[in-house]
């Protein structure tokens, strides 16, 4: 039995029809995939990220990323800071349990560099507060 062209033509824009939305599907499959896969290692890291920081602020420890008030939590109320409210702002500590005298650095409310100080360093001066603010 032979076909004739507009048969054959008819045949080959079905099969190709048919190849062009098994590709889109196996696709869309893949990608789906993938994202599914992707949320759920984001959401692992997520979790792995909390436990250290949970742990760590149990031990009075500091981790870079930490938030001003993660750090306020674990350490207490600084002794001064200045900067305040500006995109780089610093914390002093005289005293701490893990790092005796130290001075913390903040970008956009995130902790990005603990510098341990000797016992013979003058602590930063006190910048002004909101109370400063208010007189002026």
């Amino acid at each position: 039995m032979r076909l004739d062209i507009i048969e054959r033509k008819a045949l080959r824009a079905v099969l190709v029809t048919l190849g062009v939305i098994a590709v889109a599907a196996v696709g869309l499959a893949l990608w789906s995939r993938y994202r599914i896969f992707t949320e759920q290692k984001e959401l692992e890291e997520r979790r792995q990220y909390e436990e250290e920081i949970a742990a760590a602020m149990e031990q009075e420890l500091l981790v870079e990323g930490m938030t001003r008030g993660m750090v306020r939590v674990t350490l207490g109320p600084p002794d001064s800071t200045r900067g305040v409210g500006e995109l780089v702002e610093t914390w002093y500590y005289a005293d701490t349990k893990e790092y005796n005298e130290v001075l913390l650095r903040f970008e956009r409310d995130r902790l990005v560099a603990i510098e341990k100080l000797g016992g013979d360093t003058v602590p930063p001066p006190p910048g002004p507060g909101p109370d400063d603010l208010q007189r002026l």
